[in-house]
This record gives C-alpha cells, structure tokens and sequence, in this order.
C-alpha cells in the first residue's frame, strides 16, 4: 500500500520502514549514552570518591604520627577542619559527625564529606563535588558528543548517498502498484517519467517494466477487443433466430418448444450485452431497476425446469418473508445465479437442491457427492485461487462468476455442507454430504 505524506508525496512501505529504523537506532544510543553518563556518574561520586576520600584521611593520620602540626589539605578540590576539642566548631557544633564518608551540609551546599577521630584530634575533610560534574561534562559527554555527532553526520551524508540509488526503485514500485489497468489503454508508460539518477540496476529493471507493461497492455486491449467483436458478431445471428421464432409464435401459437427457444434467445442476448459491458468496463451502463430477488430466483428455476426433471433433481426455494425490494443489475443477478444452479444440476449427482434466501445472502445447497476444498478446509472463498480447484462448471461457468460478483460487490463462498450446517444449526436441511453456496449480497 502506497501512504501519502503531509506534503501530498506518495511513500512506499519500505522506505518508511528504513527511515523508521534510522531515528529508532538514533534514539536508542541517544538513550545509551544518558544512561551510561548517569551510571558513570554514579560510580564516580559513589564508589571512587569514597574510596579516594578514605585515602585522603589515612594518609592524613599518617602526617599527623610523623607531624602532629601538619597542615590540613588545601586545594582547589579538597579542604579541611581539624579540632583538639570535644565541641566541635560553630558550623558543625548541631551536627552529629560519624565516621566514614557521609554527605553533610558544608558551606550553604551538601557536600561530600569524611570524618575521623584519633588520639582525641577531629578531622572532617570536605570534597569540592562541583568541580568532578565539569570534569564529567569536559572530559566524558563533550567528547562523546562531539564523536557522535561526526559519526551520524556521516551516517546522514551515506543515508543521503544510498537514497539517490534506492528511491528510483521505490518510485518505480510505487508506479507498478497504481497502475489502473481498466483504463490503462488511454494513459503513456508509468514508468517513463521515472529517472533512475545513473543507477543501472534500476534502469534495467525501469525497461523491463516497461516491456512487461507495453505487452500485458497490448493482451489486455486485444481481449477486450475479441469479446467486443464476438458479442457483436453474435448479436446478429440472435436477432435473425429471435424473429424467426417470433413469426413461427405467430402462426402457430405459443407452443412450449417456441416459447422456450424465445427464452433462451432473450437469455443469450442478455449474456451477450453484459460480456459486451464487462469487456468496454461499462458495467453501470446495463439497466438497473428496483426489483426482489425472490422474483428473479423463481423465474430463474422456472427456465430450468426442464433440466432439473431430466436430472431428477427437485428444487426447493425458502423465500425470505420480510424482503423488501432492492436495487439489481437483473442481467448480471440471472447470470451469477444461472451458473451456480446449472452447476448444481448437472454436477451435483443429488436428489434435491435447497434456495435459501436471508436478508443479505442467498443460499443454494445441494445433497450430492460435493467436492474437495483445498488444503481439507471446509470453506473456501470463490476468488482467482478457488478456481484451481478445477470443479467442473457450465459454460465459462467459475471465471464469470467471479467477474460478474466483483462488479456487484458480492462475495461468493463454498462450504462443505455438514461443516455449514454444524456452524448454522438454524437452517432446517439433512446433514448429508454435499456443497453449500452461499452468495453474500451487498
């Protein structure tokens, strides 16, 4: 699926995805880097400093036993107190000093401290903490920063690199998937405006495409080409045997056999202006008119009478009491109907096929031999892949079917009949083999 973007550009899935994985990797090692700074700099102030801060008051005690007069450190990151007394001086006089190192408040700021007592002399040393957190942001994140911004400005000048030779094949999948083959014999080649920047990959691929594209069109405009010539050519020869048939009613009344090879004759031309519509893709062009279903299923039967009594098979039609009349293309709605009956008749090897007919479906269920559904499921969808199942029909029989559904927006599914009947126990029909079709209307 092509995805239009804010600025109306159209954008391929793939593409997305790249650009998605680029920010996701950018914001994962941003999230790196922070938790990575927050640890180190947990394990400076916490784990070395203290370590560093015990040092610093062995190596005190040890001047004061070689001097008892040293003096206190005094540098720009470590100060000191030292007291004779057991009071201690005014800005620790409230505090209670325990050994070891321990943060306390010194000089309006809490700071690091270590506190020891021996031979009745007080120290307290005080760590300057302010001047670790400018080392950690000189000599850690500036550098790393500095580092990866070299390295994704890189990254963006390569990613840069590689789209120049990899949006020609996204443009020319984005044209191969909007190509409109109904009207595709009026429009110039997708791909011709497409440039492929010196890519020689994506030129060849950009000629295949059109060859493939000039020769599928090419088929596709002399088939729709032969449907029209054949429907016209078969309109004479219908019309001629209509009229005949019309004088024969005429002077010999309505006999069955005429009156059923006047049928017929209407049938075909029917058969021949919807080939005729679906071939010029004019399909909105055929009649429609508000009618109910059930009329159409029992006129439709009634023409069929005469196969279903050689076949020995009964048909059955449940209507729907509630109907209420709906918008129907009658040519196309005889025709999809007409394909899956004679199916049943004279396919089916059964005694009886039940029409079933709901609010938005119309069922029709045989008790024959059935057939068998791909891959043991019990329900198939009649599509491109139902008609490798090879099932034999009447005339062009599955294809047209599913031609003529799609124009309608109906969706046609084939069931096992006992698997149907277990999922719809409503339904009041012997659990016998046998298929079930049912055609979901719109």
């Amino acid at each position: 699926m092509i995805r239009t973007r804010n600025d109306g550009k159209a954008s391929h899935p793939l593409a997305q995805m790249f650009n998605r994985y680029y920010w996701l990797q950018i914001g994962l090692i941003a999230l790196s880097i922070v938790v990575g700074l927050a640890c180190s700099a947990w394990v400076i102030k916490g784990s070395l400093l203290k370590t560093a801060l015990e040092q610093e008051m062995e190596h005190y005690w040890l001047r004061i036993e070689r001097n008892p007069n040293a003096d206190l450190p005094d540098t720009k990151n470590l100060y000191g107190y030292r007291w004779n007394t057991q009071v201690a001086p005014q800005p620790f006089k409230d505090m209670r000093l325990e050994s070891g190192v321990h943060r306390i408040f010194v000089d309006g700021k809490e700071r690091m401290t270590v506190y020891g007592e021996r031979k009745g002399q007080h120290v307290l040393l005080v760590f300057g903490e302010s001047n670790v957190n400018k080392l950690i942001w000189l000599f850690g994140l500036a550098p790393l920063m500095f580092s990866l911004s070299v390295l994704y400005s890189f990254l963006w000048w390569s990613n840069r690199r590689a789209r120049r030779y990899f949006s020609p094949i996204t443009r020319l999948a984005n044209a191969l998937e909007n190509i409109d083959w109904a009207h595709q014999d009026t429009q110039a080649s997708p791909f011709k405006d497409i440039n492929t920047n010196g890519n020689m990959e994506a030129e060849y691929l950009k000629q295949a495409l059109e060859k493939y594209h000039q020769v599928l069109s090419e088929f596709i405009r002399r088939e729709r080409e032969f449907t029209g010539d054949v429907s016209h050519e078969l309109r004479t020869p219908l019309t001629i045997l209509k009229g005949n048939v019309q004088l024969c009613q005429a002077k010999y009344g309505d006999d069955k056999a005429l009156v059923r090879l006047h049928n017929t004759i209407e049938d075909m031309q029917l058969l021949v202006d919807t080939l005729l519509a679906i071939a010029r893709n004019t399909v909105k062009s055929l009649p429609s008119e508000k009618n109910f279903l059930s009329r159409i299923v029992r006129d439709l039967v009634e023409s069929l009478d005469a196969v279903s009594e050689s076949k020995g098979i009964h048909i059955h039609i449940q209507s729907d009491l509630s109907e209420q009349p709906r918008w129907l293309y009658p040519s196309m709605t005889q025709m999809v109907l007409s394909n899956i009956l004679r199916n049943a008749l004279n396919y089916s090897q059964g005694s009886q096929i039940d029409i079933i007919q709901q609010k938005n479906s119309l069922i029709i269920a045989d008790n024959g031999i059935g057939i068998s559904l791909p891959n043991d499921v019990k329900v198939q969808e009649l599509s491109d892949s139902q008609l490798s199942l090879k099932a034999k029909g009447h005339g062009i029989g599955l294809q047209l079917v599913q031609k003529l559904c799609k124009q309608l927006g109906w969706r046609v599914e084939l069931f096992d009949r006992q698997y149907y009947l277990t999922t719809h126990p409503e339904l009041d029909l012997e659990p016998t083999t046998g298929l079930i079709v049912v055609v979901y209307l719109s």
